[in-house]
């Protein structure tokens, strides 16, 4: 898949503090581990623009950074998280599956965030959620782009419409972030819903919102043991699962009995997103028409570029 265009300008934005021996030596350095193929690309251009005038060295560059580390604050974890994938020192891979058809539903779910909405208007979808220059795109092309920050509006599934994207990770705190997000969309579409999963800082949220009104939303930052979020009652359908959020303070929480969930996992946000609407991880076995999706750019990046 070629390199997502916006992508390539978001980080050339941040890439303009940097000297052009910086520059040089991410275009040099041939290190996928560390820059994607976007940042390259985008130091790439940021050379060329300079050699031919029209860009200017910075007055003063900013030092080289370690990769964003983990530090000790809910917010700032995530803001560092986000920056990774923007300027490339952080990849969050998408799992992969062999593809026979590039057009058939391709499941997703670990290390991304998704929107499931009741609605089949994928067009509708797209406009709500403002992306920039959607164009339609096959499972494969927009399934990758999202672990990418771009954002994959899929085609129908049954009832539901889901967004994929790695930018849909709650930068600013997971309630300020989702919460109105929520209670907008689904005063357009009914239903909506959101869960995200980051493995790495053990992330795991989901939410629910109904007619414009927020009904349950949970967090949960497994790296530092926090709730960062914890609004309405639990679902009945969180309830069937075992999940007991009270008892998270309880060493003894869950040992020996099954039954009591007092730690969110990934497989339980999979598990109970199957019971809100749709498992992503099992796409491929729920459907099989293939069909084109919708591929944009995420419009609330772009005040937090070269941040």
């Amino acid at each position: 898949m070629s390199p997502d265009r916006e992508l390539i300008d978001t980080i050339k934005a941040h890439f303009a503090r940097k000297s052009t021996a910086q520059l040089q030596e991410i275009v040099q350095a041939n290190n996928p581990v560390r820059w994607s193929p976007e940042a390259v690309a985008a130091a790439d251009e940021l050379l060329m623009a300079r050699l031919a005038g029209h860009a200017a060295e910075p007055d003063g560059p900013e030092e080289e950074e370690a990769p964003p580390p983990y530090v000790f604050e809910p917010n700032a974890v995530l803001m560092g998280v986000l920056l990774g994938l923007l300027t490339g020192h952080l990849h969050v891979h998408m799992p992969r599956r062999k593809v026979e058809d590039p057009d058939q539903p391709l499941p997703f779910g670990p290390q991304v965030a998704w929107l499931a909405l009741d609605t089949t208007d994928i067009q509708a979808v797209a406009g709500a959620l403002g992306l920039r220059n959607a164009r339609a795109v096959t499972w494969e092309q927009g399934v990758e782009a999202a672990y990418r920050l771009s954002v994959f509006v899929t085609p129908p599934l049954g009832d539901w419409t889901l967004a994929v994207s790695t930018a849909l990770f709650p930068l600013d705190g997971v309630e300020a972030f989702v919460k109105p997000l929520l209670e907008r969309l689904s005063r357009q579409f009914g239903d909506a819903q959101y869960f995200c999963t980051q493995r790495d800082l053990e992330l795991h949220a989901w939410s629910r919102a109904r007619k414009g009104r927020l009904v349950r939303g949970y967090g949960w930052l497994g790296q530092q043991g926090l709730t960062l979020w914890d609004e309405g009652a639990p679902t009945r359908d969180e309830r069937d699962l075992g999940f007991r959020p009270s008892e998270e303070q309880s060493p003894a929480a869950g040992q020996g009995d099954d039954e009591v969930i007092s730690v969110p996992d990934e497989d339980f946000v999979m598990q109970l997103a199957s019971l809100w609407s749709i498992d992503p991880t099992t796409l491929d076995e729920q459907f099989k028409e293939p069909r084109m999706g919708l591929l944009g750019g995420a419009p609330w990046l772009g005040s937090r570029a070269g941040q």
